[in-house]
């Protein structure tokens, strides 16, 4: 695993980015995909959203950096609405994922 600072000349690899809340997002760029798993000491549910723990299609990432509110297009599966925006709480952390695979297009 490795660390970054930022998302924003990433173009393929898989992610994950903690955020002030607790949040773990799971990025997968060479899927366009995104899975999203609320901090555990949130028993009340107070930050959970919509398909948390789901896979999700990601669109496009428009911020994801350090210091930075996180800012993703998501397509959630929902009849209708064709995109949903989804802001984050600060990132604190970016880690690539196996970073052999980052260059792979051959992934099932």
């Amino acid at each position: 695993m490795v660390a970054m600072r930022t998302l924003m000349d990433e173009v393929r690899g898989e992610f994950v980015v903690q955020t002030g809340s607790g949040a773990t997002y799971f990025l997968d760029l060479n899927r366009h995909e995104m899975c999203r798993v609320p901090t555990p000491d949130d028993a009340a549910g107070v930050h959970d959203l919509r398909r948390d723990g789901a896979t999700v299609r990601l669109l496009e990432v428009l911020e994801c950096t350090i210091g930075q509110r996180m800012h993703l297009i998501l397509d959630l599966g929902i009849d209708g609405v064709f995109a949903t925006s989804r802001r984050s709480t600060t990132v604190t952390s970016i880690t690539r994922l196996s970073p052999h695979h980052a260059d792979r297009s051959d992934r099932p």
